[in-house]
């Protein structure tokens, strides 16, 4: 006869020990802690610097194009460094890995909610991105003060930090559901990569989302990416104020509560189907 399950543990203890432990696992291999976390969000600006660069070039000094000029795009380049680090991205969870391989099984009889551990990820991935983007930037204003970005005030400071921290609880949020489609589809690693793909577009890790067409721009302001990415490197440039933030805030925070209702009911179903092994 089974026996009824003991009391769940209270969250906030678990949450800290659950992070407290994601850590010290970050932390463990150094030299893939240097490539996974330090290198994460590096490249991409690098590469694209020297793109507009030759963009501009071509078109001759002094061009601003969709109102954008050639040191504008550089300090923007400069809090790409810094942001992309600390929104949340598609490799942070194995939640698709542990479905397929059966050992989400062992959580369903635990005195636990097993989002929690997730929360834990995310806390952990947060704490120590925020550090590293800290030292990214003192780096980078060491280095060349003249073209880094530097916030308007401490007021744009604080709306930035807002947004990011909410468009990343977004980005796990959506990563989330993405792998709990794993009680049901095979193909999952597929879907985080487009997704991932999309969210970095999107947000405008290719370029500023307010530079592309006037059109595409309409319709990709009213995104969570654009919110959690491009906008608050603008609202530390100077180019949105608080009224933009508020906005912002508004769609992060109603996209995050969609996206919470939608992880009910997709773990809900897929642990009334779920088998084990050979998911």
């Amino acid at each position: 006869m089974m026996t009824a399950p003991a009391p769940a543990r209270p969250f906030g203890r678990l949450l800290v020990r659950a992070t407290a432990y994601e850590l010290r696992k970050q932390v463990a291999f150094r030299v893939g802690f240097l490539v996974r976390e330090v290198s994460h969000g590096i490249v991409e600006p690098l590469v694209m610097l020297w793109v507009f660069w030759a963009l501009y070039d071509s078109a001759g000094e002094g061009a601003v194009l969709r109102g954008w000029t050639f040191p504008a795009l550089v300090q923007y380049l400069a809090g790409l460094l810094v942001v992309r680090k600390v929104v949340f991205h598609n490799r942070a969870l194995d939640l698709s890995t542990q479905i397929f391989e059966g050992r989400v099984t062992k959580y369903l009889v635990m005195p636990m909610d097993y989002f929690v551990l997730a929360v834990a990820r995310f806390t952990q991935y947060t704490l120590l991105q925020l550090g590293i983007a800290v030292v990214t930037w003192c780096i980078g204003a060491a280095l060349a003060p003249e073209h880094w970005l530097f916030p308007v005030s401490w007021g744009a400071l604080c709306g930035a930090l807002a947004l990011v921290l909410l468009g990343s609880w977004c980005c796990f949020l959506l990563y989330y559901v993405l792998n709990a489609l794993a009680f049901w589809l095979d193909v999952v690693w597929s879907l985080l990569v487009m997704a991932w793909f999309v969210v970095s577009f999107a947000g405008g890790a290719v370029m500023p989302v307010s530079q592309m067409p006037p059109a595409l721009f309409r319709v990709l302001e009213w995104g969570f990416p654009y919110w959690a990415i491009s906008a608050p490197i603008e609202v530390l440039m100077g180019r949105l104020g608080a009224a933009d933030v508020v906005r912002g805030l508004a769609i992060l925070a109603a996209t995050a509560a969609g996206l919470e209702v939608l992880r009910r009911v997709l773990w809900r179903r897929g642990l009334a189907r779920y088998a084990g092994v050979g998911m």
